[in-house]
């Protein structure tokens, strides 16, 4: 993580939120707790997130300059559109370093499953609920809300539990891939839409700094130095 704290997004500045962890990817300019632009597109993750962004950076007749910095969606979720995610952020903040000759713009990380939930806490649900999404073959993965406060909901882990080992209760659902395992019959789709509810990224304990995109469960790979064995 950074050495300083970094200023919140939701201090000033235009901030460029990706989010590709479902089948539905999003981007939007964000600002003061508001949406400048917004765009959805069921389109392959690659192909979205590059078209949305040039979209909504014509629409708010927004510069690579202008922006304050990147708040992303680091999962779980799609891995591939994870990846990709990172992978334009990471490209991104080269150019700014690069191309326009300044220091990398700084980067926010929201996690899917709290997101989820506090989306469908302003939208008038009331806990206990449960938000899950598509994790490896025959797993999800789930959050538990059992009260409204959001620093709680920052603090409850995400679990991975078996296909069969739903709780009871209200479910919402978040699909990640088309392949899906069985999703149960009382489950429901999201009752509130982010684009609806900008304010929630204002929340202090939603998003955290990190220095660069990282998919959720992603551990840096380091090749074995070749003298080790000798």
């Amino acid at each position: 993580m950074p050495t300083s704290a970094p200023i919140h997004p939701s201090t000033a500045g235009r901030w460029l939120f990706l989010d590709a962890s479902g089948l539905t990817a999003r981007v939007g300019i964000w600002s003061t707790a508001r949406w400048l632009a917004w765009r959805e597109s069921e389109a392959g993750a690659l192909e979205a997130i590059y078209a949305g962004v040039s979209a909504v950076l014509a629409e708010t007749q927004s510069s690579w300059e202008k922006l304050a910095g990147y708040i992303y969606v680091e999962g779980p979720g799609s891995v591939l559109g994870l990846r990709l995610t990172a992978m334009a952020i990471r490209t991104w903040q080269v150019d700014d370093a690069q191309r326009m000759g300044r220091q990398a713009c700084p980067v926010w990380a929201c996690g899917s499953l709290p997101l989820a939930a506090a989306t469908a806490l302003a939208g008038g649900t009331a806990p206990p609920f449960t938000v899950f999404t598509d994790a490896r073959q025959g797993h999800w993965n789930l959050l538990k809300v059992n009260n409204a406060d959001p620093t709680a909901l920052a603090a409850t882990a995400v679990q991975e539990i078996g296909e069969h080992d739903l709780p009871s209760g209200t479910l919402f659902y978040l699909p990640a891939r088309k392949v899906q395992s069985r999703v149960p019959a009382h489950a429901r789709l999201m009752p509130a839409s982010l684009r609806n509810h900008p304010e929630i990224l204002s929340q202090s304990d939603l998003l955290r700094p990190v220095e660069t995109a990282t998919p959720a469960g992603s551990t840096p790979e380091y090749k074995k130095w070749a003298g080790a064995d000798k």
